[in-house]
């Protein structure tokens, strides 16, 4: 509403005492219903000169529309100077938005009130580049007919808390449930014992199985196949014995299983068949075939049960609000600058995170873990943020794999787990549009760690949809490096030089 505003002062500045700041358009009855406030010591003014406001107003709009105006007075408190304050970081910036949330902004309501707002040295240094504090106080002085003081205030980073969070191993996020009162527990009734003792109470979900733990799972037995192996400890007579392999699935999630019978369990494999319900009770570990961060359970007790019937409650994770691990960077070229200027009118003008994986191995049929992400961030035409990581595996690179991926054993260690480094950036893309080349493959593998977290699939567009499969082929960088490849495809959509 800032364009309609300026053209509605211009046009009739003795009315400046109004701002317009929401529209609501019915197009099919040609309806416009503009929200107003007005300087509450002009209250008198405005409802003399209500009607002439509204035909004002109308008087920028097409002969046909009809156009209502509900007003009111504006209310300078602390609430409303946060809220505006708020509006306009997000509006203007998320960079400087993402590092001003909380008790970083404060209000002082005084005569005149003012606003501060606290950041780190980088990003203080880059709002006052961008002169944010005098387009803030213009910002707000226009919504609140009030001279507001604005400053910005520098604080140091807390190193201690900084080398803790770097050096801490386990996350542990936090879940938001749709119906907390349900519980996240199934109680099959009908209990058997099958191998060891009964196990009894309450089997977790197996999608919030997410990290290596004992743990008691139920579900439905699938794809059951049996072995023999030589057993080390055989009793006497005993040259193989059978053991199993599966996957167990209850409805929210599918976990591979093995069993490895002991001398006096050996018998139990006949109980196992595909298709019935049990819980069953083991220690997860991550995967060291599979390599792609998911676990499997080796499986001690398993007991024999009825089908429970349970409503699957949807569980999301809430990525702390803050960055942890890894922040977005504004991105600075010497081909953004005017003397260089463009060689060719971008592809896109749209806001898009272009996306970017690397995992242990290139190859499309067994990838193993994801070892880097990056995402450029791209608007208007220009590249306008990064953020990228390296991240740990779960199982060990060989000498080749580090290799080929153009790493070195130093590149990894100490790096986060994706387990930490995801959330950072659900928050990075949250509320834009995620595309990658080539979609499917990328999609595929992202999905599946997201999945693993439980955090929402973000909008997604191919990115075919702005050039030919074979350009963006040819754009790509020559490595497998995340950022380099996000970046080139960056450059290629923005036609930067």
């Amino acid at each position: 509403m800032d364009e309609f505003n300026s053209k509605f002062i211009k046009e009739f500045p003795d009315l400046a005492y109004v701002r317009f700041v929401t529209a609501r358009i019915d197009a099919d009855n040609d309806r416009v219903t503009l929200g107003a406030i007005y300087d509450r010591s002009r209250e008198k003014d405005y409802n003399a000169q209500s009607e002439r406001i509204r035909n004002a107003a109308a008087s920028l709009f097409p002969p046909f529309a009809k156009v209502s105006v509900t007003a009111r007075p504006s209310v300078t408190g602390s609430r409303e100077l946060i809220h505006l304050v708020r509006d306009f970081l997000q509006k203007e910036s998320a960079y400087i938005a993402a590092c001003a949330e909380g008790d970083n902004i404060s209000v002082l309501m005084g005569d005149p009130p003012s606003v501060s707002i606290t950041l780190t040295p980088s990003v203080a240094e880059y709002a006052e580049k961008e002169n944010v504090a005098e387009r803030l106080k213009e910002f707000i002085d226009a919504r609140m007919f009030t001279d507001v003081k604005v400053r910005l205030k520098r604080r140091e980073e807390d190193m201690a808390e900084v080398a803790r969070t770097l050096n801490e191993k386990v996350y542990a996020p936090r879940f938001s449930y749709e119906r907390p009162g349900e519980g996240r527990s199934i109680n099959p009734i009908g209990r058997n014992s099958m191998c060891g003792e009964k196990i009894e109470g309450t089997a977790k979900y197996i999608c919030d199985c997410i990290e290596p733990e004992y743990a008691v799972v139920y579900g439905t037995l699938l794809d059951l196949r049996t072995r023999e192996y030589t057993p080390k400890k055989p009793v006497k007579g005993e040259t193989t014995r059978t053991f199993a392999s599966f996957v167990l699935d209850d409805g929210t999630g599918r976990l591979r299983c093995v069993w490895f019978p002991t001398s006096a369990t050996k018998d139990a494999v006949k109980f196992l068949q595909n298709g019935s319900y049990y819980i069953m009770s083991g220690r997860t570990e991550y995967d060291e075939r599979a390599q792609d961060g998911s676990l499997q359970m080796s499986v001690k007790r398993f007991t024999g049960c009825e089908k429970a019937e349970f409503e699957i409650n949807k569980v999301v994770r809430l990525p702390d609000p803050d960055y942890r691990f890894t922040r977005p960077e504004k991105y600075e070229s010497l081909s953004q600058m005017d003397m260089y200027g463009r060689s060719a009118k971008p592809l896109t003008d749209e806001d898009l995170v272009i996306l970017s994986l690397m995992t242990v191995s290139d190859n499309k049929n067994r990838p193993g873990e994801l070892i880097e992400i990056a995402a450029v961030r791209i608007g208007g035409g220009m590249i306008l943020e990064t953020m990228s990581s390296l991240m740990r595996p779960h199982t060990n690179m060989t000498e080749e794999e580090r290799s080929a991926a153009g790493l070195v054993q130093s590149d990894i260690n100490g790096k986060p787990y994706f387990e930490q480094i995801l959330p950072d950036f659900y928050t990075f893309w949250s509320g834009r549009t995620v595309t990658m080349f080539p979609f499917d493959f990328n999609m595929n593998i992202l999905k599946g760690y997201l999945d693993k977290l439980h955090i929402p699939i973000p909008e997604t567009a191919d990115m075919t949809l702005f050039a030919e499969a074979a350009e963006l082929r040819r754009a790509r960088a020559k490595t497998r490096r995340a950022l380099p490849n996000a970046l080139a495809l960056a450059k290629f959509l923005t036609k930067q030089l």
